[in-house]
């Protein structure tokens, strides 16, 4: 307890020695400048790119330089009956 009263004791001592400064006041500074534009900060790259891919894909079934042999319709039917005619 008597060191508190103490240490008030020295508190008022020491702010009646120090001069009283005037508070000054000056103009605050807007937030944001004029003329300045909002902007927009870019995020983080995807790391998968989808405007140009790393590779170049192949096609799934590579197609061979000579054409396979088409059925004709008919054929086809008389394939499908016999298959299906077939006894297992």
């Amino acid at each position: 307890m008597r060191f508190l009263k103490k240490f008030e004791l020295f508190k008022e001592e020491l702010v009646a020695t120090q001069p009283q400064k005037s508070p000054s006041t000056k103009p605050a500074e807007p937030a944001v400048h004029p003329g300045t534009k909002p902007s927009t900060r870019p995020g983080r790259p995807s790391p998968i790119r989808r405007d140009k891919p790393a590779v170049e894909p192949d096609p799934k079934a590579k197609k061979d330089k000579k054409e396979l042999p088409t059925a004709t319709i008919e054929e086809v039917i008389e394939k499908f009956a016999e298959l299906t005619n077939q006894k297992i």
